[in-house]
Parts: structure tokens; sequence; C-alpha cells
């Protein structure tokens, strides 16, 4: 019984140990991708029908990336390229008036946001600061 008893304290410990990695690693990710110059929190979802997703979005100089707020991928889940980014009018959700819903998209991609009206300024300042495009 004594070295029955053993293993399952080594087992449960390796479980501890491997969910505190696990647990510490998102941690991390989120944290250095919400620290990054032009990270801002939201959630999306690629149409109406679809389920919130809460993740952080990051503008680029040229793209603007989604990463799901939980998960082990480094890579974005989408990236829009701001030239031909279209941004609709914000519609308020919240009965606050704290969360604004707004429909992201270029030519081949749409995607729903849930954003701080602030937020929402932001991006449509970056959207409307960047280069011409080509008529």
């Amino acid at each position: 019984m004594g070295t029955f008893l053993i293993v399952v304290v080594w087992v449960l410990a390796a479980i501890l140990l491997a969910s505190l990695g696990v647990w510490l690693y998102f941690n991390v990710r989120a944290r250095r991708l919400d620290t990054h110059l032009g990270s801002f929190r939201c959630w999306a979802r690629p149409d109406s029908q679809s389920g919130w997703t809460s993740g952080i979005a990051h503008y680029g100089v040229e793209t603007l990336s989604w990463y799901r707020l939980v998960g082990f991928s480094a890579r974005p889940v989408f990236i829009l390229p701001r030239r031909g980014l279209e941004v609709s009018a914000p519609l308020t959700r919240a009965v606050d008036g704290s969360i604004v819903e707004v429909r992201v998209g270029s030519a081949d991609q749409r995607w729903e946001f849930a954003i701080a009206p602030s937020t929402y300024t932001g991006l449509v300042s970056w959207v409307e600061s960047g280069p011409p495009l080509d008529r």
C-alpha cells in the first residue's frame, strides 16, 4: 500500500506542476500581448450568429491583428489589412453605453468587435490616418 500511495502523490504532483505551467504560460502570453503599443482588449466573432470570443487586437503599421486571449498559439487568429479596411458606425449594446459593437472588414474578411467607445475612436483614427488608397 505504501508504494501505491507514493505513486499517487507523484502523479498528483506532476498534474499540479503541469497545471501551474499552463496557467503561467497563459498569463505571460496575455501580458505580453496586452503590453504591446497599440494593443486593446476586445471581443470578436465572425458573424452575428456566432458567440463572442475574448481577445486582444493589435494595431500594426499596415495590419490589425487579433489574438485569442486564452490560447497556446503565438500567431494571430486573423489579420486585417489597414488599406481598404472599413469600420461601421458603432451600435451601443450595453445599457450603460460601456460597450459598442462594430463591424470591421476588408474585401475578403468580415468580423464584429465589441469594444469600449474610446477604443472605437482609436480604431477609426488609426484607419483614417493610413496612407491614401490608390484609385
